[in-house]
C-alpha cells in the first residue's frame, strides 16, 4: 500500500494501531455525536445555572473529542518520550477521566429522571466525581511512565490514584438503592413485587451492573495491572484484555443498555412491556461476560504473564505459546461465556426491542394530551422533579 499504509493500515505506534484515516473518521463521529446530544438537551440548558445536570452532559460530551485530539500528536518521526506521553493521554486520561465523568453524569441524570435521587444530590456527586476523576486521572496516568524515565515514587502514586475512580458511582448507587427501597422501609411489610414500576426496576438493574463492573472490572482487575512492576511485564498480555473486556462492556455496555431501556420503557405501551425478557437478557449478558473473564481472560492472562516474566514478551506473544497448549484451550473456553452473552442476552433483547416497534405510545403534541382524563390547564403550575422529591 506504500504511503497509504499510514492512513489505512498502521500508524507505527503500539496501542494506536489503526490507520490515521480511521482515527480522523472516529473524530468526525464524535463531533456528530456532540451535535446530536446538544440538539437533544438544548431545551433543558439553563443559562444562569451553568452546573445543572444537562449542562454537565454537554461539558463532558465536548471534553471527549477535545481530549481525543491528543491522539493526533504522535507520528512515526515524533520523539519517543513526547509520543509516549500523548499516547497514554488517550489510553488513560481520555478513557478513565472524561469518559468516566460522562458515565457518572448519565447515571446521575437517569436516576433523577427515575425518581431515585434528588437533583441536588446528583449534582453533588457529579462535582465530587469530576474532581476525583480528573485529579486521579492526571496523577494516575503516571503509573504508565516507566518507559520515559519517571521517578518510581511518581509511578507508585499514580498506581494508587488510578484505582480510586469507581468511588463516586458506588456512593451514588448506595443512595439510589436506599431511595428505591424507601416505600418498603416506610411501610415495613410491603413486598418488593408490590412496589410495581417504582424506580424503573429493569433499568435500575443495569445501573447496578454499571457500578459492579466499574468496581470489579475497572477497579479490582485494574489494580492487578496498575502496579508499576506488574504494568511493565503485563503489557501486550491477556491481563490487559481481561481488564478491558470487563471495564468496557461492563460499564459502557450496561449504561448504553440502561439508556436504551429507559427510553423504551417510556415509549412502549404498558401491556407490551416484558419484564421477564429484559431480566433474562440482563442476567445472560452479565453472567456471560463474567464467564468470559473467569474461564479464559484472567487465567490465560495469568499464564501468559508468568511466561513473559520467565522467558520474555517474545515468547508470551509467540505462535508456539498462543496457538498451542493450555492457552489455546482456555481461548476456546471463552466460547461458553460468549454463547451465553449472545444467545441468552443480545438476541432476546434485540428481538424484544424490534418486535415492539408497532407497540409504541401515540405521539403527544401538547401538555394537555399527557392526561386526557384530568388534563393540565395552561395556567396550572407544574412542579419540577426536585420539588416533587
Amino acid at each position: 500500500m506504500g504511503e497509504w499504509w499510514y492512513w489505512l493500515g498502521h500508524q507505527g505506534w503500539e496501542f494506536v494501531d489503526f490507520g490515521k484515516g480511521f482515527q480522523v473518521l472516529l473524530m468526525g463521529i464524535f463531533i456528530l455525536w456532540m451535535i446530536v446530544v446538544y440538539r437533544g438537551i438544548k431545551p433543558a440548558l439553563i443559562k444562569k445555572e451553568p452546573w445543572n445536570l444537562p449542562n454537565w452532559i454537554l461539558y463532558s460530551v465536548i471534553g471527549i473529542p477535545l481530549l481525543f485530539l491528543s491522539g493526533f500528536v504522535a507520528k512515526p518521526e515524533t520523539n519517543f518520550v513526547i509520543a509516549d506521553f500523548w499516547r497514554w493521554m488517550v489510553i488513560h486520561m481520555w478513557v478513565e477521566a472524561f469518559f468516566e465523568v460522562f458515565i457518572t453524569v448519565i447515571v446521575s441524570y437517569l436516576m433523577v429522571l427515575m425518581g431515585l435521587v434528588s437533583r441536588q444530590a446528583a449534582i453533588r456527586v457529579v462535582y465530587f466525581a469530576t474532581i476525583l476523576f480528573l485529579g486521579t486521572g492526571l496523577l494516575g496516568i503516571s503509573h504508565n511512565f516507566y518507559w520515559n524515565a519517571k521517578p518510581v515514587a511518581t509511578m507508585a502514586l499514580g498506581s494508587v490514584f488510578s484505582t480510586l475512580q469507581f468511588v463516586p458511582l458506588i456512593l451514588l448507587t448506595v443512595e439510589a438503592y436506599r431511595f428505591k427501597n424507601m416505600p418498603k422501609m416506610a411501610i415495613g411489610d410491603v413486598e418488593h413485587k408490590n412496589l410495581g414500576n417504582f424506580g424503573f426496576p429493569e433499568v435500575f438493574l443495569f445501573l447496578i451492573a454499571v457500578n459492579f463492573w466499574n468496581f470489579f472490572g475497572a477497579g479490582v482487575l485494574g489494580i492487578i495491572i496498575n502496579l508499576p512492576i506488574m504494568n511493565y511485564f503485563e503489557h501486550g498480555t491477556y491481563l490487559t484484555v481481561n481488564h478491558a473486556h470487563a471495564a468496557l462492556m461492563g460499564v459502557y455496555g450496561n449504561i448504553s443498555l440502561a439508556a436504551l431501556l429507559f427510553a423504551s420503557r417510556l415509549m412502549i405501551k404498558e401491556q407490551y412491556w416484558n419484564k421477564k425478557v429484559v431480566n433474562f437478557s440482563f442476567w445472560s449478558i452479565n453472567i456471560g461476560l463474567m464467564l468470559m473473564v473467569v474461564l479464559d481472560l484472567f487465567p490465560a492472562g495469568s499464564i501468559q504473564f508468568k511466561a513473559v516474566v520467565e522467558q520474555g514478551l517474545w515468547y508470551g506473544r509467540s505462535h508456539e505459546f498462543v496457538d498451542y497448549g493450555i492457552f489455546n484451550k482456555l481461548t476456546w473456553m471463552r466460547g461458553i461465556g460468549a454463547s451465553v452473552f449472545f444467545f441468552g442476552g443480545v438476541l432476546p433483547l434485540t428481538w424484544f426491542i424490534v418486535s415492539r416497534l408497532r407497540s409504541l405510545k401515540p405521539t403527544i403534541d401538547t401538555i394537555e394530551q399527557m392526561d386526557p382524563i384530568n388534563p393540565i390547564k395552561k395556567d396550572q403550575e407544574i412542579l419540577e422533579p426536585e420539588e416533587v422529591i
